[in-house]
């Protein structure tokens, strides 16, 4: 057990130890995605507490792929906030990520303002809408915010970006057949299913971070 508490070096980012509280949806953030006082609080706590790396809940790219209470990166506006956020965590002796994704199918028109997109015109049976079926403009749209919100990452002083690929969000959609029923190149096979995943990856050059 000894090794937990042992520092290591993430590619290039030295952690305290090997504790990582991983992403979780906190509900802390206002209605433009902004981190809340309770947000700071739980954070200072974690960090106080002995964790060390924390990963953000998950953060939307986009208005047209957010959810209630959900954090956002989506403006340039966001980044003094963070820097707060990051410099705060650092004060108290850990690391942090930012968790970004967008939802596609997994919210509603209420919390998104528009229809919600997805890879194919697939109900949701957890939302109860039927998302509109991505265009080409739509997906590089949505690669391009996902390139833009790496770099306001990256620009709020965090020490890492974790894309969101799980869970039945918009990357997952895409990975999934049952949600995504494309023709083109962005569906059918694994390869083609995982275009979109792989587009976003390597919109986020390495030479960024």
């Amino acid at each position: 057990m000894s090794i937990l508490f042992d520092k290591m070096n993430f590619k290039g980012v030295e952690l305290n130890n090997r504790l990582v509280r991983s992403a979780t949806h906190e509900a802390m953030a206002d209605e433009n995605g902004f981190p809340t006082k309770n947000l700071f609080k739980l954070y200072e706590r974690l960090a106080k507490g002995g964790v060390g790396l924390i990963i953000t809940g998950y953060t939307f790219v986009s208005r047209d792929g957010k959810s209630r209470a959900m954090l956002g990166i989506d403006t340039d506006e966001h980044v003094s906030k963070y820097r707060e956020l990051v410099d705060q965590v650092h004060r108290n002796g850990a690391k942090i990520a930012m968790q970004i994704n967008h939802c596609g199918r997994q919210t509603t028109k209420d919390m998104t303002g528009t229809q919600t997109i997805a890879p194919s015109a697939v109900k949701d049976n957890s939302f109860l809408d039927t998302p509109r079926e991505m265009t080409e403009q739509d997906i590089e749209n949505v690669i391009e915010a996902f390139a833009k919100a790496s770099k306001r990452v990256k620009d709020s002083n965090f020490d890492a970006v974790q894309l969101h690929g799980a869970h039945g969000f918009l990357i997952n959609q895409f990975l999934c057949p049952h949600t995504n029923r494309r023709k083109d190149k962005w569906g059918g096979s694994i390869e083609n299913r995982m275009r979109f995943l792989k587009e976003n990856l390597q919109s986020m050059p390495e030479s960024s971070w």
